[in-house]
């Protein structure tokens, strides 16, 4: 099996030079340097930027990136009319139920992800806190609280659901209640934007995934698997819990799963079909790793029928 996957990676390798190749003969000798727009999920930050330095250098090309909360990046397409050749989102619903099937009918998902609490060594009672009592800190008068919105970004809506879960795990009746009452209005858009304000002193406890709090170096309260939607094995629990969000409708608890595809009016299909590759490839896969996140491997495909042929090998 081993030998196998070898050979796969190796014929994979040989394919993607061959392609670059090819490809930036075509460009350079028919219309210059070509780009591609992507816009990302906020959590995605940091690999992207990395994964797009190496994808420019092997084929010679700009990758334009965007950050947003994944449903602010499909709602650029649908609600704004704009134009990406690739969005890479932190859960697949935005694209399910906002672009299918017109404007995507096609997704694969590609790295999981936890929910953790980040604070600093300044946070209030960053001494004191921990998975046992986390809650009992965080609903102190003098502790502030953050999280992102759950209209425009699912670390947004996934922190309300580890809420509910984590009532019925420790038995705290009310807790949700009471955590609402200390955070009653999302902090910022997108879960990325609280890292800003942690680190500035503006807040002592934020909402984030697991893989932002090792890639900006942050302290975190790693929580229970029965609570932190990361962890496959514990899916039936996490269904449990359901939170209403404005534009989705009901959105149950699932373990955190990111989505990629190519929406249908891509300008640079062929481009975007090569960066898609070059992610669920090993080097992108590698650099996802690296920080912080796990790849689904292999990778599941939603609409798979509908896949490009050139990644139907990845799912």
């Amino acid at each position: 099996m081993r030998r196998a996957r070898t050979y796969v990676a190796l014929a994979v390798a040989v394919g993607l030079a061959i392609s670059a190749s090819l490809l930036a003969y075509r460009y350079y000798t028919g219309r210059g340097r070509p780009s591609i727009i992507v816009f990302h999920a906020g959590s995605l930050t940091v690999p992207m930027e990395e994964i797009a330095r190496e994808f420019e250098e092997l084929y010679g090309v700009e990758v334009k990136l965007e950050a947003y909360g994944s449903v602010a990046a499909v709602r650029q397409v649908t609600d704004l009319g704009r134009v990406c050749d690739v969005l890479a989102l932190a859960d697949y619903k935005p694209i399910v139920e906002l672009m299918w099937p017109d404007l995507a009918d096609w997704c694969i998902l590609f790295a999981t992800n936890e929910i953790v609490i980040a604070y600093t060594e300044d946070s209030a009672y960053s001494d004191e806190i921990g998975p046992d009592n986390w809650y009992e800190i965080l609903c102190r008068g003098d502790v502030a609280i953050g999280r992102s919105d759950p209209v425009q970004d699912p670390c947004g809506y996934r922190t309300l659901l580890v809420w509910e879960l984590a009532e019925a795990y420790y038995n705290q009746p009310g807790l949700y209640d009471e955590l609402l009452s200390r955070c009653p209005e999302a902090t910022r858009p997108k879960s990325h934007d609280l890292v800003t304000l942690l680190e500035a002193g503006g807040l002592d406890y934020i909402f984030i995934y697991k893989s932002m709090a090792f890639q900006y170096d942050l302290e975190f309260v790693d929580l229970p698997e029965q609570i932190d939607l990361g962890h496959e094995e514990y899916a039936d629990l996490y269904a449990t819990a359901s939170v209403q969000v404005e534009g989705l409708g009901e959105v149950r608890g699932e373990p955190i799963r990111y989505a990629i595809t190519i929406p249908k009016v891509a300008g640079e299909f062929e481009l975007a079909l090569k960066f898609v590759e070059f992610v669920l490839g090993e080097e992108g896969m590698s650099i996802i790793e690296a920080c912080g996140q796990n790849p689904i491997e292999p990778c599941l495909a939603i609409g798979y029928d509908n896949l490009p042929e050139p990644l139907r090998a990845y799912a």
